[in-house]
């Protein structure tokens, strides 16, 4: 299998079925001005934000925040002194990807929007404690998610990123239950199969347990940059809901991975946010033992 060519994707349809959450996004643009774009890990945020850019570039700013801070984000703007008094007279947006998992960067945010007569829109992946957080802080301020894919729209979404790849039924439905609709690991799914095979269930999982690390590289690199004692939290986790007294970790423990979008509170039960957090987590302590 390793000598057959690898699946091509077609890269002209990274963007795909966010055409509600662009108007939503873009008419919270217009008002209150400041919106909060969420969604899980892999649900595509950043390629919505690209695609707002793409519509209006002349008067759009794009910054990935993991390349600055909050406070120092014009910097990453050219001409940015231009650019704040253009943005006096005509409708300028500000989008800024990938925002860290606090408060105070929203707050910072919001303020840098005003001060500049700037609208903005900041995404940052989902945690409910950080939309609580952000909504008392900032309850003017307009929340769109962007939702994981359906079973039907990642099919759709298959055909048109990688035509040439053929499964059964069965095979669709596993991808989708693996990647759990979020079209960044279906692209990197779809990325480690191989041209001219027809996929089923079996085939799949074959091809997951042997290539998770690819797979679900985001996660893999978010657990590297967890301590010890976060990843031991995780690993208990991975067996099923727990309440905070049967885990040994403090409130502000299970609160700091929360907001990380790692982990989420379902009435007095913490569970892993993400199903395939779960699997990347159990097959790297099948083959290597330990997270």
């Amino acid at each position: 299998m390793s000598s057959m060519p690898i699946i091509s994707l077609n890269r002209t349809n990274d963007f795909f079925g966010r055409e509600k959450e662009i108007r939503r996004i873009n008419e919270a643009l217009n008002d209150p001005g400041f919106v909060v774009v969420t969604g899980k890990m892999g649900s595509g945020k950043t390629a919505v934000l690209r695609r707002i850019q793409e519509e209006n570039p002349n008067r759009t700013t794009f910054i990935d925040m993991r390349c600055t801070d909050i406070r120092r984000a014009h910097e990453g703007i050219p001409d940015f002194r231009r650019i704040t008094v253009l943005a006096r007279t005509v409708e300028w947006n500000l989008l800024l990807d990938s925002m860290p998992p606090e408060k105070s960067t929203f707050t910072d945010a919001w303020k840098m929007s005003q001060i500049h007569c700037m609208r903005c829109a900041v995404a940052a992946r989902y945690s409910a404690g950080l939309i609580r957080d952000i909504q008392e802080e900032l309850p003017w301020a307009a929340v769109v998610e962007v939702p994981p894919l359906t079973e039907r729209d990642t099919e759709r979404y298959i055909s048109l990123k990688a035509p040439g790849f053929r499964a059964v039924r069965a095979g669709i439905e596993y991808i989708h239950e693996v990647t759990e609709g979020m079209p960044l690991f279906i692209d990197s799914f779809l990325n480690v199969l191989s041209d001219g095979i027809i996929y089923g269930p079996a085939l799949l999982e074959e091809n997951f347990q042997a290539k998770f690390q690819q797979i679900a590289f985001p996660w893999i690199a978010e657990l590297n940059s967890l301590t010890l004692r976060e990843k031991n939290i995780l690993s208990i986790l991975k067996d099923g809901p727990l309440g905070g007294d049967e885990i040994s970790a403090s409130s502000s423990e299970l609160e700091e991975l929360e907001l990380r979008g790692l982990i989420e509170l379902h009435g007095d039960k913490w569970n892993l946010d993400s199903e395939l957090l779960r699997r990347v987590i159990v097959e790297l302590e099948n083959q290597t033992g330990c997270i």
